[in-house]
């Protein structure tokens, strides 16, 4: 079974994505618009969905509650949607859930996928996932501010001469 980073913890998935073969004690992840076109027909049959890149998070803002769990997938090396879609979904529609990051992520964006709001992690496969728990003490300063706990906020204070 696959083994995923949630709150700064290695556990065991509990879900699995279109294509993989569901275990016993899974839920599935629906697609946006899979989840959308059931509560569409008010027939909800999923409380995790997967968003893609190219997903428009605002679409599924009116939707949030029944959601336990919102997967953001980053699929190749170098896709940096999924840091905005979190920070939507934390910061303007205040989701409250589980949110995931999956995909091609090495454990260096870690600290700043936490701060963007992810609170578990599916990492790519070649990572060591005991050696990037490490990751979230990386730093211990941040200056912007985040959808996190994880660092003090250092502010500039201005002087007035």
């Amino acid at each position: 079974m696959r083994q995923i980073i949630r709150r700064h913890e290695l556990i065991e998935d509990d879900v699995h994505y279109a294509g993989e073969q569901s275990s016993g004690g899974t839920r599935a992840v629906a697609s946006l618009a899979e989840f959308l076109s059931a509560m569409a027909a008010g027939e909800p049959t999923a409380d995790s969905v997967l968003l893609e890149p190219a997903d428009e998070v605002a679409q599924l803002a009116s939707q949030l509650s029944p959601l336990r769990l919102i997967v953001i997938d980053f699929p190749k090396v170098g896709e940096g949607r999924g840091f905005s879609q979190a920070r939507l979904l934390r910061q303007r529609y205040h989701y409250a859930g589980e949110l995931r990051a999956r995909g091609a992520l090495k454990r260096d964006q870690l600290f700043l996928l936490a701060r963007c709001g992810f609170d578990s992690f599916q990492l790519d496969p070649t990572e060591n996932l005991p050696a990037a728990l490490a990751a979230f003490n990386t730093f211990s300063v941040a200056y912007q501010d985040g959808s996190d706990a994880l660092v003090h906020v250092k502010r500039r204070h201005s002087h007035a001469y």
